[in-house]
């Protein structure tokens, strides 16, 4: 089963996104910051990282780096 990071400070935007990607059959993993996505990052194997890169503390090179 293919792993996705979704990833919004907004959560029913995340909750939106998760009830969809699971109907297809995906592994949702679920964050509200970018601090909260490198954290899951750094633990879990990720084959798809799915981010607003405007929310607050995202500092999406870094979370893209890591």
């Amino acid at each position: 089963m293919q792993t996705i990071l979704v990833c919004d400070d907004d959560r029913e935007i995340v909750e939106a996104i998760d009830i969809y990607l699971q109907q297809e059959g995906f592994h949702v993993l679920k964050a509200y910051d970018g601090e909260e996505a490198i954290e899951i990052l750094k633990k879990e194997e990720v084959h798809l990282l799915i981010m607003d890169v405007m929310m607050p503390r995202s500092e999406e090179r870094r979370v893209g780096k890591e």
